[in-house]
C-alpha cells in the first residue's frame, strides 16, 4: 500500500494507495463536516488534494444510514479517511454503539481508511487506567482486522508516558495494519507542548515497523509542519483552518495573527487579493469567516507542497531548524527531537545534495553530524586555516585541522559536512595555486588521502586491499581536485566533487566483493530476480532477501544472490531495516551497465 519515492532523512515523500486511490505524502487531510462539506469542498478540489477525513460519530449521530456512499454526501471522489469518533465522544457525549458496530458503518459507507473506536487518554489519565486502555485498543484493533477488514487505523495512544507509546506501538504494530495514527496529542498541541507530540512520535515510530504510515491526530497548524515531517509523520489532519478562522485568525506559516492586528494589507493568498484589512473586518461573520477559513486552508496546503520540495532537495533539515526559531517553544520541541539521534541517525545518508547552514548551536546535534564528529574528530592541536577547502590554502600538508566540527584530518577536508556548510564568516574563493599538488609531497599526500576517505566510507583502508603503487590518480586540471582512481589503470572509484565520497564503478564493486565478507556492504537479493538485477533493473523491497545491518541511505552498495554472487552495484534508498520490511518501491537503484558487467 506504502512506498517511498524520495526522502531526506526520517522525513520522507512516498506513494499511499488505497482502494486505487493514491495520495503522495507528506500530506494534509482537511477535516470537513460531512454535512457541511461547501465551500469546503469545492476550494480542496480546486487546490488538488486527493483525500479528507471525515467524522462517523457526526455521521452517526446525523442519521446518515449504513450502505450509503460517504464520497457522494460530500461530493468528492478521492480518499477519504473516517475517523470513529473518540475526541468527539470525549467532547461531546457518549455514543452507544460499539467497535464493531462504528467500524462496520465506516465499512458500509465506503470509507477508505477506517479508524477503530479507540479509547482517549487524556493527560491526566492515572497511568494504570492508560495502561488499561491501550490494551483494550489492542483488542478492539485485532477484533476489527478479523471481524470486518479493510483498510483498519490503529491508533497508538499512552498519554504523557513515553514507555506506554512504546508499549503501545509494539502491540498496533502486531497486527496485520499499516497505518498508525498518534492519538491523544491534541491536548499537547493546544497547549504549545509540542515537544510532548515530538515524543509521542517518536516513541510510536520506533517501535513500529519503518514501513508504517503515521498519521499525526490533530496536529493541524502549519508552524507545526516542518518539524513533524522531518520526525517521520505521513500524515497530518487539520481542522485549524475553519476553527481559528471562527475567531479571525488568520494562519501563516510562522505563527497565527488576530485580524484586528493587520492595519491595511492583509497576508499573500488568492482568497485575500481583494480585500484589504477594513473590508474583511466590514463582511458579515459568516463571510468573513469563509474567507479566512480558505485563506488559513491555502496557506495549511502550500506549506505541506513546500516541505515536499525541501524534502526533494534534500534541505528539510535546514529548514526545520530554521523555521524551529520562529517560537521558543518549537525550538524547545527541535532540541527535544535532536535527543532522540541515536535513532534518527539510521535514516540519515552519509551526504546530502545540499550544504548544512549554521543557525544555531543545534546544527551541531544533527544526528549526521554527531555521527561524523564521533568518527573522525580528534583530541589533538590541529593547524588554524581560514578558508575552504583547508588542502588549498595551506603550504605544506598538516595532519590535522581545526574545523567548526572540532579537529580533523585533512584528508576529509573535501568529505561532508566539513566542506559541504556554511558558518558566520566563511566565504567562498576560487582555488589558487593548485600546481603544488604536482609536488612529490602533494601527490603523497592526495593518495594517502584516498586511502583515508575510503577507509571512513567503506570502513577499511583501501590500501590493505591493493597495492598502494599500482594507485594512479586522474585530477581536474582546473581545480586540481581527484575526479577518478586507478588500479592497474583501471578505473575503481569516481571521486564526487559534491561531498568528497566515492561512487563505484563495476570494477570498484568486484574489489569490495573480494575484500569484504558477506554480508558487508551487501544486498542480497532474491535469486529469482538475478537476471533482471544483471541487465540494470533497480532492486524492489520486496525481493531483497537480506542486507547488511550497517547501510544507510544513498550508500554505495553491492548487489548479489543468495549464493553471494555479484549481480550488480547501485545506491541505496532505504536503509536495511527499511529494505526488510517495505513490500513496494525501490530499495536500490541499480548503476550497472551493459558493458561493465559482460
Amino acid at each position: 500500500m506504502f512506498q517511498i519515492l524520495h526522502r531526506d532523512g526520517l522525513s520522507r515523500i512516498g506513494e499511499l494507495e488505497v482502494n486505487n486511490k493514491k495520495l503522495t505524502t507528506p500530506v494534509l487531510l482537511p477535516v470537513i463536516h460531512p454535512f457541511k462539506a461547501e465551500p469546503w469542498i469545492s476550494a480542496i478540489k480546486k487546490m488538488k488534494l486527493g483525500g479528507v477525513i471525515t467524522n462517523s460519530y457526526t455521521l452517526k449521530k446525523g442519521g446518515f444510514q449504513e450502505g450509503k456512499s460517504v464520497h457522494d454526501l460530500i461530493n468528492f471522489q478521492g480518499l477519504v479517511m473516517t475517523d470513529s469518533g473518540t475526541f468527539q465522544e470525549h467532547m461531546y457525549g457518549e455514543l452507544k454503539e460499539g467497535n464493531i458496530e462504528m467500524v462496520n458503518y465506516q465499512k458500509s459507507i465506503g470509507s477508505d481508511v477506517i479508524t477503530i473506536r479507540d479509547i482517549f487518554s487524556e493527560m491526566d489519565h492515572s497511568r494504570d487506567k492508560i495502561k488499561g486502555d491501550i490494551e483494550e485498543n489492542y483488542r478492539r484493533g485485532k477484533e476489527a482486522i478479523n471481524k470486518i477488514g479493510g483498510y483498519i487505523a490503529l491508533p497508538v495512544h499512552g498519554g504523557p508516558f513515553n514507555d506506554l507509546r512504546q508499549e503501545s506501538a509494539t502491540m498496533m504494530g502486531a497486527l496485520d495494519g499499516e497505518y498508525f495514527p498518534i492519538g491523544g496529542i491534541v491536548p499537547f498541541m493546544e497547549r504549545y507542548m509540542y515537544s510532548q507530540v515530538i515524543d509521542a512520535v517518536l516513541n510510536s515510530k520506533m517501535k513500529l515497523r519503518t514501513s508504517a504510515v503515521i498519521h499525526a491526530f490533530g496536529a493541524g497548524h502549519p508552524m507545526f509542519f516542518p518539524l513533524l515531517f522531518l520526525a517521520g509523520v505521513d500524515v497530518i489532519d487539520s481542522s485549524a483552518y475553519i476553527k481559528y478562522a471562527r475567531d479571525d485568525r488568520i494562519l501563516t506559516e510562522t505563527g497565527t495573527a488576530d485580524l484586528k492586528s493587520f492595519a491595511d494589507e492583509l497576508p499573500p493568498s488568492p482568497y485575500f487579493d481583494r480585500y484589504n484589512a477594513k473590508e474583511l473586518m466590514a463582511m458579515s461573520k459568516e463571510e468573513r469567516e469563509i474567507t479566512i477559513g480558505l485563506h488559513n486552508l491555502y496557506v495549511s496546503v502550500k506549506e505541506v507542497e513546500n516541505i515536499r520540495q525541501q524534502i526533494r532537495s534534500e534541505n528539510i533539515w535546514n529548514y526545520a531548524e530554521y523555521r524551529s526559531h520562529s517560537h521558543p517553544l518549537l525550538l524547545e520541541a527541535f532540541r527535544r527531537f535532536l535527543e532522540y539521534w541515536e535513532y534518527t541517525e539510521r535514516f540519515e545518508p552519509l551526504s546530502r545534495k545540499t550544504p548544512l547552514f549554521y543557525s544555531g548551536e543545534e546544527s551541531l546535534m544533527r544526528p549526521d553530524v554527531r555521527r561524523f564528529i564521533s568518527k573522525c574528530a580528534k583530541n589533538v592541536e590541529g593547524e588554524r586555516i581560514e578558508k575552504k577547502p583547508y588542502s588549498y590554502y595551506t603550504e605544506v600538508p598538516v595532519e590535522y585541522v581545526n574545523t567548526p566540527f572540532g579537529t580533523v584530518p585533512l584528508y576529509l577536508d573535501e568529505t561532508y559536512p566539513v566542506a559541504q556548510s556554511l558558518f558566520p564568516g566563511e566565504y567562498y574563493e576560487s582555488y589558487r595555486e593548485i600546481e603544488k599538488f604536482d609536488r612529490p609531497e602533494w601527490k603523497e599526500f592526495l593518495l594517502n588521502k584516498v586511502d583515508y576517505v575510503f577507509s571512513y566510507q567503506f570502513g577499511r583502508s583501501l590500501f590493505s586491499i591493493i597495492e598502494k603503487g599500482k594507485v594512479e590518480l586522474q585530477r581536474s586540471r582546473n581545480t586540481g581536485k581527484i575526479r577518478n582512481v586507478l588500479y592497474d589503470g583501471k578505473q575503481i572509484l569516481a571521486f564526487r566533487a559534491s561531498d568528497g565520497l566515492f561512487s563505484l564503478n563495476y570494477e570498484g564493486a568486484v574489489m569490495i566483493h573480494s575484500s569484504f565478507k558477506s554480508p558487508g556492504h551487501r544486498v542480497i537479493v532474491n535469486s529469482e530476480v538475478s537476471e533482471y538485477i544483471r541487465e540494470g533493473k533497480n532492486v524492489f523491497a520486496k525481493f531483497v532477501e537480506g542486507a547488511d545491518r550497517s547501510i544507510r541511505p544513498h550508500d554505495e552498495v553491492l548487489i548479489v544472490d543468495t549464493e553471494d554472487n555479484l549481480l550488480a552495484f547501485g545506491r541505496a534508498l532505504l536503509n536495511s531495516d527499511e529494505m526488510m520490511d517495505f513490500s513496494r518501491g525501490i530499495a536500490v537503484k541499480n548503476r550497472i551497465r551493459s558493458k561493465d558487467s559482460s
